[in-house]
């Protein structure tokens, strides 16, 4: 089964605006599809959906910085 077409649309749609994407179970494929570097800021790449989104949330919500206690 291929990439639905719609799916690199989306992709190159949402990344130039800033938007993480966290991807998992060959999702990889996705991105490669829509030309976005899979080592690119922004872009998660795991082998789980929870590891995903711990990503993300990672990059959009903490910029990399965890919060300390009393933050």
């Amino acid at each position: 089964m291929g990439i639905d077409a719609r799916v690199p649309l989306l992709l190159t749609e949402a990344y130039p605006h800033g938007k993480a994407l966290g991807t998992w179970d060959g999702g990889a494929e996705a991105l490669g599809a829509a030309g976005i570097a899979l080592d690119a800021p922004g872009v998660v790449i795991t082998d789980d959906a929870g590891t995903a989104l711990e990503g993300v949330l990672e990059t959009v919500v903490y910029r990399g910085r965890r919060p300390t206690a009393g933050s």
